[in-house]
């Protein structure tokens, strides 16, 4: 007995509904698909898109404050308010060395963002390959289902690779 007969000693009247649960099965199908392709799979890829967009600006941006910062005497406030006597200034004026180290340490934080950016990035767009892979299965799934209720209403591509079958076999 296979999958889709009916068990022995059941009318046949089965059969009607269960091409009607498949096909209810088939629509459900169809409706997970649009939710994958309208709103999920979108979303993955908006947000892979804004990460990008991110790992471009961020570090020019932190880099860009910390210069900033740097140059007007701020971050070397910042410094001396959280280590008061930690570094003495350079003579001439020059910036405090600790203030440069600071910046460093600061640049190579807009760094690790970036990388951080870069795998998130990398994994939103997986998962929009990922998810569009699951919305072809759910879509191939229910064609088959329409075909085990209505074997005669192939689908064109299906005709199409019967046909070339048909004219593969010499005859």
């Amino acid at each position: 007995m296979s999958e889709l007969e009916p068990p022995a000693g059941t009318s046949t009247g089965t059969s009607v509904d269960a091409s009607e649960a498949i096909l209810r099965l088939a629509a459900e199908n169809a409706v997970l698909v649009a939710g994958l392709r309208g709103a999920q799979i979108p979303q993955q890829i908006g947000m892979a898109a804004a990460c990008r967009a991110l790992m471009v600006e961020v570090p020019r941006e932190l880099a860009s404050q910390v210069d900033a910062d740097l140059a007007s005497g701020a971050l070397a406030q910042r410094w001396h308010a959280a280590h008061a006597a930690a570094v003495e200034s350079s003579a001439g004026g020059a910036t405090d060395p600790a203030a440069v180290a600071l910046a460093v340490l600061l640049r190579e934080l807009s760094r690790s963002v970036m990388r951080h950016l870069v795998a998130r990035g990398k994994a939103w767009t997986a998962d929009a390959y990922r998810l569009e892979g699951e919305a072809a299965a759910l879509e191939a799934q229910a064609e088959r289902l329409r075909r085990i209720v209505n074997p005669a209403a192939r689908s064109d591509e299906s005709n199409r690779q019967a046909a070339d079958a048909d004219a593969a076999i010499p005859g």
